[in-house]
């Protein structure tokens, strides 16, 4: 399966912090996607970002249509639909935990940089835009769990069971 590496659980301080960019690019950076890449799907996800794993870089990985291996470098979000996309999402850092959030849009377009520092620029549909959101927020050093849109007695109950700070 390839290297694998320990995702971090909420409330660890690594999954607040805003990830600096991606400025140096090779064999190493491959590296750390891989290991990032091995470990979500050997944790049965569909994305993964780096600060999940302790690596304070703005990247993260996803298994796009079709099984496709996806590494996004220095993501941002430049358009997204108005629709939402009302599906339900999860999070290696908060296991068994699923909500949706009505803020998500049903797609984005996502431009970012692959392995090699190569601009590129993708539109996702679904919940491939709902996970790109999801782990953009990551890299941000936001979590879903706190996300405004949900009602406040559920963020109550989820910031205790996790250990997190209401905001």
């Amino acid at each position: 399966m390839g290297i694998l590496v320990d995702v971090l659980k909420f409330p660890d301080p690594n999954l607040f912090i805003v990830c600096k960019e991606v400025s140096v690019f090779g064999a190493e950076l491959k590296v750390l996607l891989t290991a990032m890449y091995s470990t979500m799907k050997d944790n049965r996800g569909i994305g993964l970002a780096a600060n999940q794993v302790g690596l304070n870089l703005r990247m993260f990985v996803m298994e796009g249509p079709k099984e496709e291996k996806i590494l996004l470098v220095n993501p941002k979000i430049t358009k997204k639909s108005e629709a939402p996309a009302n599906l339900k999402e999860g999070c290696l850092s908060a296991p068994g935990e699923f909500l949706i959030l009505s803020d998500r849009a049903s797609w984005v377009e996502v431009q970012f940089q692959n392995e090699k520092g190569e601009p590129q620029r993708r539109v996702f549909h679904g919940i491939h835009a709902v996970c790109a959101q999801h782990e953009i927020d990551h890299l941000n050093g936001k979590s879903h769990l706190q996300s405004k849109t949900i009602p406040k007695a559920k963020r109550k109950e989820l910031a205790k069971k996790w250990g997190l700070k209401l905001k």
